[in-house]
């Protein structure tokens, strides 16, 4: 109710939208408002808005109807002999040039378990993994206390240039190289152990000018058309790269490197079937 109340700003459209009468969801509206001791809507220009008190339950309402929707998901696939499911997300930073021939392989082997990418947790999967949201997710850097991990291997983080950037004669760029230039980001709140401890942090410079780009294949355009340069690992970038338009060089002589990990919650059991799904990962990727 709250919910299609919030949508429609209507108790007319809200009563059609979850099939009571107009009446019974009025009786049920002045219901709500007597158990919170509070007006959970009021009028504005003809239409119902929510009052704090209204926002703050159709909040909770957005989190409950979402698990609802999630747990008859779920169940309807047990009728048609889906045993589990294994909700998965990725890091923006993330490559999955990988990842449909390998849950290709993983579900010939495994036809009971089920397998969903889960959106918009990009930006904060181990956040998303805590709540519930999801049961596994691939990320690179250092993950927090508190989450069972299986390392998979360290990789190279690369100055991602324009195929005809004059920075590309160069065989390694340094600190000042990379700040002279505008930097295209995922964006703008840092990761943990990527460039920003290692290179900008660690030298006490920043770029001069950052485009936050959002999403990956967003950066690598913006890169491609010369809006500016980036740092990506290398495992990312490779198919990139080979579409052309690119070309990658080394962040200072030592190079940047980082560990990627498959993250699960830390209480997962050990024959799980997110554990075997995380060890069949790992096999496929040292193969890489």
């Amino acid at each position: 109710m709250i919910q299609a109340l919030s949508e429609s700003g209507s108790v007319s459209e809200a009563a059609e939208q979850i099939g009571v009468t107009q009446s019974a969801l009025s009786h049920r509206i002045r219901e709500a408002e007597r158990l919170v001791g509070t007006a959970l809507f009021y009028r504005h220009n003809k239409k119902l808005v929510p009052t704090s008190a209204g926002n703050r339950l159709l909040h909770s309402a957005q989190v409950i109807l979402g698990e609802l929707e999630r747990a008859e998901n779920d169940i309807s696939k047990l009728t048609v002999g889906i045993e589990h499911v294994i909700r998965i997300g990725l890091e923006s930073h993330s490559g999955c040039h990988w990842l449909p021939g390998f849950l290709r392989q993983f579900q010939l082997s495994h036809p009971s378990v089920s397998i969903e990418i889960i959106p918009d947790v990009s930006l904060a999967p181990l956040k998303a993994l805590r709540q519930g949201h999801i049961d596994l997710t691939l990320i690179s850097g250092r993950v927090a206390e508190g989450f069972r991990t299986l390392p998979l291997f360290t990789d190279e983080m690369m100055a991602l240039l324009p195929a005809h950037h004059p920075l590309g004669q160069h065989s390694w760029l340094s600190v000042e190289d990379i700040v002279a230039e505008p930097y295209i980001a995922y964006h703008t709140t840092p990761d943990k152990g990527r460039e920003y401890e290692q290179l900008f942090s660690r030298y006490q410079r920043l770029p001069s000018r950052v485009i936050r780009a959002g999403m990956t294949e967003a950066v690598v355009e913006f890169v491609r058309e010369g809006l500016g340069i980036t740092i990506m690992p290398s495992w990312t970038a490779a198919p990139y790269l080979r579409q052309g338009g690119l070309q990658q060089r080394r962040v200072t002589e030592q190079g940047l490197f980082i560990d990627w990990q498959v993250v699960m919650r830390h209480d997962e059991a050990s024959n799980s079937p997110v554990v075997t799904f995380a060890r069949q990962m790992k096999k496929l990727l040292a193969r890489r």
